[in-house]
């Protein structure tokens, strides 16, 4: 037996070593987020600088247009200027480009028109102008005076000979960062050359230093207006960018894992932030995997140890052990009989839940074909009633001994008696029950199929499906009774959803996307008000009737497919349906 001290010795060890497992752990996921937010950076800078270099050397290439130079020199009236600098902003996606004289005057911009036109504005403390007046290319970035948006400015001289006449600028929003931190759940930073704060992710970081600032920078933002009145407190109390960087984490609010990015070429400075909250997981594994191997170590040794108690014991209770080893033995024969019960139970149980399963599928599409059921009586009430016209008037030819006539209306009767037998074998293959057989299936057929079964809930509804098909037959594997149903389901709710709307309109679009193909469905309803994974939840449903089934089950097909489906609204105001399903060879037309 372990005695007290051993034991307790034991603990100590065990609980030292988690300690340090959680520190290596610890370090080890440091080094990793700091890695990967390094690849982030060096990613996204690379990025933006080369998003700024396409606009670079664009106020070089306008301020070679003559009509600039004639404008300063006073040849050319500047109204008639700003067509031109219209016309190329819009060309070139800028936010604005404008004309400057030499005492930094704007006489000419390209949002002449806007209520905040940079003409007649004076900005010559903006650094770019300095710049761009002592012949150089001119760069900055700040807020600006009147719009207070972000931008980045690029500038260059007008010059006649010798002479810098004015000045020519190009404003570029960046949209770029928008875009790409719009789709992060990271935080960020992106700091100008004084670690002003301009861009990130949370909103009271903006224009706020990161360290305490001197009164002379203080003094240079003022002068250039950089930021107007929004320069806020410093984010922290540290004197110089250099000993912050020198740090390996930040505690603003809760702790950060931080990676800086230089982007010397537009003077800024890229910081992401991994929460350090993110490495909570890391460690929890690496605790829970030492536990586990110390408990299968403590289980080894307590089995070990049980083995040699049992050896110490053999000689003394070898009779006892082998009466023992029967009853066990006759009480593994009969555990050995229950788990084969449990075992036949638990197929039964299986092949009873696939049946179950079955029936759901067999159920959701009776369901459906219920509440088709206006439209179905539509489509057979019609040529019905034709025929019986047909028949009578056919009696009436036979009287008057009009037999050609009286064989045209019997020919136009067997053609709709064709007709309905058509529509109710379409009916029967959707309703039939079957296995699922995945194989390479034609799309565009199983497309129309799905549309005549609910030709007449169109017409009575006074709308056609509008489609999008390629010209080519598209493959996808599938089971072609059971996408029908899809579809259907899909195409049935559609038409529900826009009963109201004035004019109904229903869109069926259908994209080949390298190795998978996409089947929209969208209607102008009023779109969903819930979440997706509300509607496919099961027995959910917005209807007075029905089984709440449709949605899940047709999820449930798809994902057997191998595919996806998903809803979402669509931007023209309804719902938009979209079953994603790989694409095949249709040269595989065998199964799957």
């Amino acid at each position: 037996m372990m005695n007290n001290g051993s034991r307790g010795l034991l603990i100590g060890l065990w609980v030292t070593l988690m300690v340090m497992i959680a520190f290596t752990a610890r370090q080890w996921g440091l080094e990793t987020l700091r890695q990967q937010a390094q690849l982030d950076n060096e990613r996204l800078a690379g990025q933006l600088l080369g998003e700024l270099d396409k606009y670079r050397r664009l106020p070089a290439l306008i301020a070679t247009r003559s009509e600039l130079k004639q404008t300063l020199l006073q040849q050319f009236p500047p109204y008639r200027l700003h067509a031109l600098l219209e016309q190329y902003n819009e060309i070139l996606g800028t936010d604005a480009i404008y004309l400057m004289t030499e005492q930094g005057e704007v006489i000419s911009a390209s949002n002449w028109r806007q209520k905040d036109s940079f003409v007649g504005d004076n900005y010559h403390f903006r650094p770019y102008f300095r710049q761009a007046m002592q012949g150089k290319p001119g760069s900055y970035f700040a807020l600006g005076q009147r719009s207070g948006r972000r931008g980045y400015y690029f500038s260059f001289p007008v010059q006649d000979g010798d002479r810098r006449l004015g000045v020519v600028v190009v404003k570029v929003a960046l949209s770029l960062i928008d875009e790409r931190w719009a789709r992060s759940d990271l935080d960020y930073l992106l700091t100008d050359e004084y670690g002003v704060v301009f861009f990130a992710s949370q909103p009271d970081w903006l224009y706020r230093p990161l360290v305490q600032l001197d009164q002379a920078t203080r003094n240079i933002l003022a002068e250039e207006r950089k930021y107007g009145d929004r320069l806020g407190a410093p984010l922290s109390d540290l004197a110089s960018l250099g000993l912050l960087r020198s740090q390996n984490e930040w505690h603003w609010g809760q702790g950060y894992l931080f990676t800086g990015t230089a982007m010397p070429t537009a003077g800024w400075h890229l910081y992401t932030l991994e929460p350090l909250h993110d490495l909570r997981p890391i460690i929890a594994k690496a605790l829970a995997s030492f536990a586990l191997i110390s408990l299968l170590l403590l289980m080894i040794w307590l089995y070990w140890r049980q083995v040699l108690l049992g050896r110490a014991r053999l000689a003394r209770l070898n009779n006892l052990l082998e009466h023992k080893v029967n009853q066990r033995t006759r009480a593994l024969s009969t555990s050995n009989q229950d788990l084969v019960a449990t075992l036949d139970k638990f197929r039964q149980t299986q092949r009873e839940l696939v049946d179950t399963q079955e029936q759901l599928v067999q159920t959701a599409k009776l369901a459906l074909l219920g509440e088709m059921s206006a439209g179905i009586n539509h489509e057979l009430n019609q040529p019905l009633a034709a025929m019986r016209a047909y028949g009578e008037n056919a009696l009436q030819l036979l009287d008057k001994g009009r037999l050609d006539s009286c064989r045209d209306n019997l020919l136009q009767i067997n053609d709709l008696n064709h007709h309905m037998s058509e529509l109710v074998a379409r009916f029967k293959v959707f309703a039939r029950k079957g296995e699922q057989t995945l194989q390479a299936v034609a799309l565009q057929p199983v497309i129309h199929a799905s549309l005549s079964l609910l030709h007449g809930q169109m017409i009575k509804q006074g709308l056609l499906v509008e489609t999008r098909l390629p010209a080519d037959l598209l493959y996808v594997r599938a089971d072609a009774v059971q996408l029908e149903q899809v579809l259907v389901n899909l195409l049935h709710n559609a038409l529900q959803a826009c009963t109201n709307c004035g004019p109904p309109r229903v869109w069926l679009e259908v994209e080949n996307q390298a190795e998978q193909v996409t089947i929209a469905i969208i209607d102008n309803g009023p779109g969903l008000a819930v979440e997706a994974r509300q509607l496919f939840a099961p027995f959910y449903t917005t209807k007075s009737q029905g089984l709440g089934l449709g949605l899940t089950i047709s999820l449930r097909i798809i994902n057997a497919f191998g595919g996806n489906l998903d809803a979402t609204n669509d931007p023209r105001g309804g719902a938009r349906f979209t079953i994603t399903l790989p694409a095949v060879d249709p040269s595989r037309r065998s199964p799957l």
